[in-house]
């Protein structure tokens, strides 16, 4: 049987959120084989925090300060055949977080599992906050995450994004939206600030010039039956299938296929009101 993994990262402003943040993890419907946090050498951890830790069991993993990409990487490296679900330290996560994550897992076994619905160059994004993943959706390319790398790409969302589908392995969405509908206990302190658009589009070029184009996420996905004749996955390849350059026969059928479940839906939507009320 799989372990999971719940991995994070934290720093000084916001390690007085940490108690908080990880007893609503504690408190998951289905738990978590391990609580992994990864904090930088030179941070000091206040006293009644390692005695939480110790209290809970939460193992704490000094590593070198790679900034956001600490948050999980380490933890996959270190534990490579487990799930590792990434979450932030300023948010409070709902009790049913990872058995959804789980439930989606066992069903698309080769692919990680975003909270969001962000896509990105045709491919769905990796969620900082809550996503599902194992090191081996990334094949070898998370060796290729060196200093370089991390300076030159400063969206890890991305970054992760990008090699997983070079690895074959794209992203898919969890049925429930965690990125926009969690509670956000004290996100006073950012770890970075910038031009949203210029970081993404200097980390999609950096990577594209280092490793090659990536496959075509939408082929990639389309090529399994379940995930086109699944309802939570069809917005998905609708959006993606409608990027500049995708490919135009899967994206006909995509669009075409989303938009009957749409009209499906509408339907039942009307008719279910009416089937109450004779009842």
């Amino acid at each position: 049987m799989e372990e999971i993994i719940v991995s994070l990262t934290t720093w000084k402003p916001r390690m007085h959120n940490i108690p908080i943040v990880l007893d609503a993890i504690r408190n998951q419907t289905v738990k978590p084989d391990r609580i992994v946090i990864n904090i930088a050498h030179d941070e000091v951890i206040p006293n009644e925090l390692n005695e939480y830790f110790t209290l809970h069991g939460v193992d704490v993993n000094r590593v070198t300060d790679t900034k956001v990409y600490k948050k999980f990487l380490p933890t996959l490296l270190k534990y490579p055949e487990a799930c590792v679900i990434n979450i932030d330290d300023d948010f409070i996560y709902p009790p049913y977080m990872i058995e959804d994550f789980m439930k989606m897992h066992k069903k698309y076994l080769n692919h990680p599992i975003s909270g969001n619905r962000q896509t990105l160059y045709g491919m769905q994004c990796h969620c900082g906050c809550a996503s599902l993943t194992k090191k081996e959706y990334f094949g070898d390319y998370l060796e290729s995450i060196d200093d370089e790398l991390m300076k030159s790409c400063l969206s890890s969302d991305l970054v992760f994004t990008y090699l997983a589908t070079l690895a074959d392995h794209p992203y898919l969405r969890s049925k429930n939206m965690y990125y926009h509908n969690l509670k956000a206990i004290d996100s006073t302190e950012s770890y970075s600030t910038f031009d949203f658009r210029k970081v993404l589009d200097d980390t999609y070029n950096y990577l594209r010039k280092r490793f090659g184009e990536a496959p075509d996420a939408l082929s990639l996905l389309s090529s399994d039956k379940r995930i086109t004749h699944d309802w939570s996955q069809m917005a998905l390849l609708y959006e993606i299938g409608n990027t500049p350059g995708a490919n135009k026969p899967t994206v006909k059928i995509c669009t075409w296929t989303y938009q009957i479940w749409k009209l499906l839906f509408a339907v039942w939507s009307m008719v279910k009101p009416i089937i109450k009320r004779k009842k």
